[in-house]
């Protein structure tokens, strides 16, 4: 009885062992997920402003409060916010079509 007990414990030891070094493996994956999503949203952003700055004349003279209007203004005009609307139905449709390889 006593060599089973012994048996068990050292089961249950192991399987903790195992359990804590997964735990750590989860905790190690979420912050490597966690700096990927940032280092994409930081390049996204890097990116689009890099577009944006090509747009605009000397846009290290304009404020940021000017190029937010500046903005506001452009996204009101209509042709602007129906070809939004489109880019953004077009995306969710092609999300939507099932995989033709199965």
């Amino acid at each position: 009885m006593s060599k089973k007990l012994d048996r068990m414990k050292d089961q249950k030891e192991k399987a903790e062992q195992k359990l804590r070094y997964y735990q750590h493996q989860e905790k190690m994956l979420e912050h490597r997920i966690s700096e990927l999503t940032r280092k994409a949203r930081t390049h996204r952003l890097c990116t689009r402003g890099g577009m944006l700055e090509s747009f605009l004349i000397c846009p290290g003279e304009l404020t940021d409060n000017q190029v937010m209007e500046l903005l506001k203004l452009s996204f009101r005009q209509q042709e602007v916010v129906l070809a939004l609307a489109k880019m953004i139905h077009d995306l969710q449709e092609a999300r939507n079509v099932p995989d033709p390889s199965g």
